[in-house]
């Protein structure tokens, strides 16, 4: 009766990977479409993911990495990235995987790997994702799905049947393989500063687990989307920023696309700084003048940070400390 067990277990992949999630999806980015992995779970564990795919099946697909690459329920204090996600770009050969014995060679906070998959994924319209034993979507190796379409009214013949196969093996939820069961990302499809994220870490194989938003956050927590108004376009976290000598930067939040400039001015109303206008896409922008200033004393400065599109202007302060 033991080794039944331990054979049912090694034949149903999803059996060993429980807590191993799909967290989000960018299908429209310029530079190359990613799919970002999350391990969920109230226990500390560790899954060397190395073995398995993130496909959406059509064409070809290979496995993660020929080296072990571990993700865990945790965020290890050792590591200068966040180890309950990997980052995996599926249409990048080529490239060498960050693994564990690399670690993260880019030093941009993110585990990523690399596959040589289906080139022209992820498609913006119909599509699904998997994580899965291998790229077969009928054979029960499924470990988790996502799929989504544009609700045209013409759902994708091989997309169709991929989630027939998904629905048949308890990895989607819907009355029939339909448009009406998959995520809506509305007839255009999404943007390309937009990503697919799941809400929360509750998986119910369905729709309603996921969201579109305007944030992407490869590699980190997922950032659900923000109301405000056509006028409003950035949040600055702290007003008052405390920075030494050598490190001078602010971070802004970008809630949509901008034109973002930042200036800085002495206590006596003296301007010292002002940066080029950045075309700031959503999300959080740090804005770096260290090397700018020339002998900056330590004291207070006041800081604007103003943001525009070509029908609106939102102007914030914020005041910078300098110390030692």
């Amino acid at each position: 009766m033991r080794w039944i067990i331990v054979i049912v277990c090694l034949f149903h992949t999803s059996i060993g990977y429980p807590q191993l999630l799909i967290n989000e999806i960018a299908c429209n980015v310029p530079g190359g479409d990613w799919v970002e992995l999350f391990c969920c779970s109230e226990q500390k564990l560790s899954l060397d993911i190395s073995s398995l795919y993130v496909t959406m099946y059509y064409g070809t697909s290979e496995p993660l990495s020929q080296y072990p690459v571990t993700i865990y329920s945790y965020d290890r204090v050792e590591t200068p990235w966040d180890d309950r996600f990997v980052v995996v770009h599926p249409t990048k050969p080529g490239v060498t995987d960050e693994c564990d014995v690399t670690g993260d060679t880019n030093s941009n906070g993110v585990l990523d790997v690399y596959c040589n998959n289906y080139i022209n994924s992820l498609w913006n319209t119909d599509c699904v994702v998997a994580i899965d034993s291998d790229d077969e979507p009928s054979n029960g190796g499924i470990i988790d799905f996502v799929a989504y379409s544009n609700r045209d009214g013409t759902l994708n013949q091989s997309i169709g049947q991929y989630l027939q196969s998904a629905m048949q093996h308890n990895q989607w939820a819907g009355a029939s393989a339909s448009e009406e069961c998959m995520v809506d990302i509305g007839q255009s499809g999404i943007l390309e500063y937009q990503s697919i994220i799941r809400k929360s870490g509750v998986d119910s194989n369905g729709h309603n687990d996921f969201v579109i938003t305007s944030y992407q956050t490869a590699g980190r927590t997922n950032i659900l989307p923000i109301n405000h108004s056509r006028s409003e376009f950035i949040k600055i976290k702290r007003k008052i920023v405390v920075s030494k000598k050598n490190i001078q930067q602010l971070s802004v939040f970008a809630v949509q696309p901008c034109r973002l400039r930042i200036r800085l001015f002495s206590s006596i109303g003296y301007k010292i700084y002002e940066s080029p206008l950045i075309a700031a896409l959503p999300g959080f922008q740090l804005v770096d003048w260290t090397n700018t200033i020339k002998h900056l004393t330590c004291g207070l400065y006041l800081g604007i940070a103003e943001a525009q599109d070509n029908a609106n202007c939102e102007s914030k302060k914020f005041y910078c400390i300098v110390v030692e």
